[in-house]
């Protein structure tokens, strides 16, 4: 059972009350097991243990599967578009109404992740950030707790002054859409309330408010613009669930889908019960399914999707894996809950030990997987690699795992609250303590006698900035597998003898015995992410062997670090690091401070030494790389032929003065593409760098160079004058800061189409961009122009960017001109721009009116001394509902209209003014 105290209504008697009452509970339990042992009674492995049914994941799924209703999206998309543009009110209130188990949280989440949504607004909330900061008591709003997340993801209850204070400040100069999930509250005074405060947050126009309810009577009560009554799917949808869920891509027999055929009828048009039914008949026999289709239509109608819903726990093949689900009901409703932790609660429960083999987090993995099959859990947030980082528990679900749960030992622990400084001594007791976070509290030591509490599994140590160091005792917990801290907290001596850790994100390599990177070598269960600093510390590369980076399979991510303001010899970086060699499995490498001339061979060529087999093997998983801070590189590794790499980041290679063509590596008949999946590329602080060779083949032509990028940025790299020909088709965004204009030109070579942001920054040799720019990419989001000291003018084509929501254009002293946006334009011209920012461009004579568009929300004009149509901008002002932040400083020619130097409104008073058609000048004499 999983305890949460609040340490400032807790007191020490009351912790020690609770662990006298464990321990009591304990001492009973632990006699009762040793009279068992008197009589002959053995503890046994269960035989006969019903398999777990495996799933194969990708990270392209979604759970619940989502079907039947795309349609509906768009229609919703588009009632909230047209109602938060033509309604009057700052807030526009949207509803969909339905039963239990409808769809109505999978429906708003698509709508809630719509591009045209995006775009939209400029904040987007969901349900809990505000459900108590009107309303008094949570449960009279709504059945969950209002909570802001902290830094480490934690809970801490607010005032409603704060709540309040904090939109103020997240939702100031933003329009805004709010979810608001699964409301129950019929008391119209306090919706009023609820809707004045945000009112009074901000008086913007065009902000939206979309509510879920099961209940009409909630519905009556605001004054809504929309509301939607949600139907159930058809027959023929609900069939299309439990067959993507029972059977995925696979044809399905004609005598399963009789029988499925049926079964969807009594799913009542239900998602969440076609979801769950669908699961529950996976890898299910036909006589299995025959059996579950006549126990339904056996049944009188009554509650069907609770029935379903224990059927779904009823088929979960072991016990232990019924307890875990059963666990999930001590989270709140609606709790995102994340993955690992959840396993480390069932861990400290010893519910992952049934199986009697293999390590407790696989099979917790694995009971994840048959959870979330059987929609017993859905997916809330995913990882860089498809897998499942959080899931969220529906409402029905919770109630039946509330319905069948039974817990009474404390296993974990969880103490928060900035009055909790010291860990209680109470605590010293709870000898089958598995788990303690102390992760929200302001404690800045641990005691000795934490080495004491053997059973412990899991530590969460990260407190930000208060906890600094670890007890030296804390080698004593031979059982501990994850060790949460953070990066400036001082691991005791000795860390290696915990050697059932497998979570431990940073080491910082120390001079004496027992803080040596050798303690790294007995932790090869080590997983994920790991940072190693200080290493110019190790003396060599026989030293750095020790770590045995390359025989930990199940870590992913290696960050090795130098201490940039220590001098040490650069061989000594070239020994160590090629000594620090990690395993094939490694996904993302980052290299920082390395010092060497030339990187070692592994690094060099991205294979590593398999010794056992007496083989090269290729990091070909490796997606990400970053190499920053290596100021005496003379050459770049060879990544071209990385058959997974996704994002390159070279930083601070100060010393590199070419990208020579082994960078590619070798290219013939049979490797035509290098780079094949890259889609990030930065270079950034290469002074040095001139030269960058084009690809050389061997019988081959027509080899294609990153044909996948997506993003490349170039900045600080002034004297590079040459860039290779490269397929420009899926660049979408592009960054060049601080360059000569030659690589820009060659990349403009490859007719750009898919941008949809660009900077450029810095280029002084730069006095015109291309028509065809403009008009060729349509999709363009965002365009930054900034220090172009020699730019004259920006071509027509910019006033058809349509989709344009930010331009900014600064210290560009001799730009004369900013397209010409005529009649042939002006329709729709730059119809969604939002933030429009021109500084320091003194030669600037005119700027169309038709550039201050009805979805602008923040104007700054900042010392444009040449500008002369500046009143006419003025005029436009009132007929902007969205403007929030309006600039206007250092203009001559608005100082002589308006009798002031400079003018700054926020989105209040803006507001206010506005409503009084912009009558400016009493303000500015104010």
């Amino acid at each position: 059972m999983v305890q949460f105290l609040d340490t400032k209504t807790l007191t020490e008697f009351r912790f020690l009350t609770i662990a006298l009452k464990i321990q009591e509970i304990n001492e009973n339990l632990e006699y009762v097991r040793k009279e068992g042992a008197d009589l002959g009674l053995k503890e046994r492995l269960a035989t006969n243990v019903p398999t777990l049914p495996t799933f194969e994941t990708d990270s392209f799924s979604h759970d619940p599967i989502f079907i039947g209703r795309d349609e509906l999206v768009s229609e919703i998309v588009e009632v909230i578009n047209t109602g938060t543009t033509t309604d009057e009110r700052v807030i526009s209130i949207f509803a969909i109404v339905g039963m239990g188990g409808l769809g109505k949280t999978t429906l708003t989440r698509n709508v809630f992740h719509h591009p045209k949504i995006k775009t939209l607004f400029g904040s987007h909330l969901w349900e809990g950030f505000l459900k108590k900061a009107s309303f008094g008591q949570v449960d009279d709003w709504s059945r969950q707790d209002f909570v802001k997340k902290n830094s480490h993801d934690q809970v801490e209850v607010e005032s409603r002054q704060d709540i309040l204070k904090r939109l103020q400040k997240a939702l100031k100069e933003k329009t805004y859409l709010i979810i608001l999930d699964d409301v129950w509250n019929e008391h119209r005074p306090k919706w009023d309330d609820f809707i004045n405060s945000l009112v009074g947050v901000t008086s913007i126009k065009g902000n939206a408010i979309v509510v879920t309810t099961r209940n009409m009577e909630v519905a009556s009560t605001m004054q809504l613009l929309h509301r939607h009554h949600l139907e159930g799917l058809s027959h023929e949808d609900c069939w299309s669930i439990i067959k993507a869920k029972a059977f995925g891509k696979e044809d399905i027999p004609s005598e399963f889908e009789t029988i499925g055929r049926k079964i969807a009828t009594r799913c009542q048009g239900l998602p969440l019960a076609a979801n769950v039914v669908g699961g529950a008949l996976c890898n299910k026999s036909e006589d299995e399914w025959l059996s579950i289709e006549e126990k339904w239509l056996s049944h009188d109608e009554g509650d069907r999707i609770t029935k379903i819903l224990k059927l779904s726990f009823d088929n979960l093949s072991l016990p232990s894996l019924k307890k875990c689900f059963a666990y999930c009901s001590l989270f709140p409703k609606g709790r995102k809950i994340k993955s690992q932790e959840l396993i480390e609660y069932w861990m400290a429960e010893g519910f992952l030990e049934a199986n009697g083999s293999g390590e407790m987090e696989y099979l917790g993995d694995k009971f994840m997987k048959v959870l979330l099959h059987n929609s017993l859990l859905q997916v809330a947030e995913r990882d860089d690699y498809g897998n499942v980082e959080s899931c969220v528990m529906h409402d029905l679900v919770h109630d039946l795992a509330c319905s069948i749960s039974d817990f009474e030992r404390l296993h974990a622990l969880v103490l928060e609250g900035y009055w909790c400084t010291k860990l209680p001594r109470s605590i010293r007791k709870l000898i089958h303590l598995r788990k303690l976070d102390i992760s929200s509290t302001w404690i800045e030591y641990l005691p000795d006698w934490i080495g004491e509490l053997h059973q412990l599994q899991t530590l969460n140590a990260c407190t930000g900035s208060f906890l600094r160091e670890l007890p030296s005792t804390l080698k004593y917990l031979i059982n501990l597998r994850h060790l949460y801290i953070d990066d400036d907290v001082e691991l005791p001596a000795e860390i290696g003898s915990l050697t059932s850790l497998q979570t431990l994100k940073y080491f910082k390599v120390g001079e004496k015995d027992g803080w040596k990177i050798e303690e790294l070598g007995s932790l090869n269960g080590l997983k994920g992410t790991l940072e190693i600093s200080n290493l110019e510390k190790v003396e060599n590369k026989e030293v750095a062997e020790k770590a045995s980076l390359s025989q930990k399979s199940k870590l992913l991510e290696l960050r090795l670090t130098w201490n940039m303001r220590r001098e040490v010899e650069a061989t000594n970086h070239e020994n160590v690091l090629e000594g620090l060699q990690p395993h094939s499995n490694m996904k993302k490498l980052e290299i920082e401070g390395f010092k060497g001339k030339r990187f070692p061979s592994w690094t060099r060529n991205m294979v590593i030494e398999n010794v056992p087999q007496g083989c090269w093997v290729a990091l070909d998983k490796l997606i990400e790389i970053k190499l920053s801070k290596c100021s005496e590189c003379e050459e770049i590794p060879m990544f071209g032929q990385l058959p997974n790499l996704k994002s390159l980041w070279l930083e601070g290679l100060t010393n590199l003065k070419s990208i020579n063509s082994s960078f590619y590596g070798l290219v013939n008949e049979e490797t035509r593409v290098v780079f094949p999946a890259l889609e990030r590329l930065v270079l950034v602080e290469m002074q040095k760098l001139t030269d960058w060779e084009e690809v050389e083949s061997v019988g081959a032509s027509d080899v294609k160079v990153f044909p996948n990028l997506q993003h490349l940025e170039i900045s600080q790299c002034k004297q590079l004058m040459s860039f290779p020909n490269h397929s420009g088709s899926c660049l979408k965004s592009l960054i060049i800061r601080e360059t000569g204009s030659m690589p820009l030109t060659c990349i403009f070579k490859t007719k750009l189409k898919l941008l949809t942001e660009l900077w450029i920054e810095g280029i002084d040799d730069l006095k015109y961009l291309p028509n065809w720019l403009f008009y060729n990419n349509p999709n363009l989001l965002e365009l930054r122009l900034r220090k172009c000291c020699n730019l004259r003018e920006l071509p027509d084509g910019l006033g058809t960017l349509n989709s344009l929501e930010k331009l900014i254009i600064s210290d560009c002293p001799n730009l004369e001109r900013v397209a010409s946006i005529g009649a042939q334009h002006s329709q729709g011209s730059l119809a969604c721009l939002k933030i429009l920012e021109i500084c320091e461009c003194k030669a600037l004579l005119y700027l169309p009116c038709e550039m201050v568009g009805s979805l602008l929300e923040e104007l700054e004009l900042e010392n444009l001394s040449s500008l002369k149509n500046l009143p006419g901008i003025i005029d436009y002002l009132p007929k902007l509902p969205r403007l929030s932040r309006l600039d206007i400083f250092g203009d001559s020619q608005f100082m002589a209209t308006f009798g002031s130097y400079e003018l700054r409104i926020d989105g209040e008073k803006l507001g206010e003014i506005c409503q009084n058609q912009f009558n400016i000048s009493p303000l500015l004499n104010g």
